[in-house]
């Protein structure tokens, strides 16, 4: 009997040491990644401008274009699923006041589509102030889209870069305007491969995730460099709790979405960084940068390897003008 309640003891000693070490990996993570919860303080407003966010029917993307309504802009929605959207422009027109918001079908999966998309833009609007780059996805299958990119790969790389090739003289013609581009920390665990830049032979889910947004942060450096009156920049959001990995397997959206919840922000809170990017006047004539929490960050040594930066803006067009 004494036997059994010693083993029980034993067994109780070891949960509750199990249970307060992960409390602490977690806590010690938490401060690692994501030691503070900066905000956008600007106070910019933007009567006049007009402002399209990809991706901008949920998480991140509805909170940036909330919070570019608030601010007084004309806000375009461009995203795929049309209710979906519509209910975020009822959303943000309630909670801002603001009337000049819409949706327009963008599907990032074609470029038959987005080439629609943007003869169209360019036809009915009269200028483009600000680009935000949000729409990403994570966490499926190896998938060809039918341009001959894995989708990941597509949707959160090429895609954009064709997007805002052809909306390049819009927001040149609007000057001075910005581009934002959504990345995350994750690009650290990306590797380059010049020879296969659509990810077909990446089967990892993982690598595949971390390869496009190393790629698109290379993409905004060299296009930094070639745009005219235009800002260009990346930012982390940090860890948010949207839906991007809706389409994972269980586990991984478990993991992602329940078990570490302590480690997420808000979509608000994720679009902090972002929204300074679209609005901070400090920020006029910075151009090519990374930035966490509003501020700053060291790149990627890949980014800073001019030579690397321009094999892959060349290989990239080259795949492009193919289609």
């Amino acid at each position: 009997m004494w036997l059994v309640i010693y083993i029980f003891i034993i067994i109780i000693k070891t949960f509750i040491y199990l249970f307060l070490s992960l409390v602490f990996l977690i806590i010690c993570c938490r401060l690692y990644f994501q030691p503070v919860k900066e905000v956008c303080r600007c106070k910019t407003k933007l009567d006049g401008k007009v402002a399209l966010v990809t991706g901008g029917n949920s998480g991140i993307g509805l909170e940036i274009a909330r919070d570019l309504a608030r601010r007084g802009a004309r806000v375009i929605i461009a995203s795929r699923d049309v209710a979906k959207s519509a209910e975020a422009v009822r959303d943000i027109i309630h909670t801002t006041g603001n009337n000049d918001v819409e949706h327009r079908q963008l599907d990032l999966i074609k470029f038959t589509n987005i080439r629609k998309f943007t003869e169209e833009f360019n036809k009915t609007e009269q200028r483009l102030d600000i680009l935000v780059n949000n729409a990403g996805i994570a966490g499926v299958k190896n998938k060809i889209t039918e341009d001959g990119f894995d989708i990941i790969a597509q949707i959160n790389f090429i895609g954009p870069v064709l997007l805002t090739r052809l909306l390049q003289e819009k927001l040149e013609k609007s000057m001075p305007s910005r581009i934002v581009v959504v990345n995350s920390i994750l690009h650290r665990l990306g590797k380059i491969d010049l020879n296969d830049i659509p990810m077909k032979n990446v089967a990892s889910h993982y690598a595949r995730y971390s390869r496009s947004k190393l790629y698109s942060l290379l993409w905004t450096r060299a296009l930094s460099r070639r745009m005219v009156g235009v800002t260009v920049n990346s930012a982390h959001p940090g860890f948010v709790k949207t839906n991007i990995f809706q389409r994972s397997k269980y586990l991984t959206k478990f993991l992602s979405l329940r078990a570490t919840k302590w480690f997420y922000k808000t979509a608000e809170e994720g679009a902090q960084t972002c929204i300074h990017l679209c609005v901070d006047p400090q920020l006029d004539s910075e151009t090519g940068g990374y930035y966490s929490e509003c501020k700053i960050q060291e790149l990627p040594k890949e980014a800073n390897n001019e030579n690397l930066v321009e094999q892959l803006w060349d290989e990239t067009f080259k795949l492009i003008n193919g289609f």
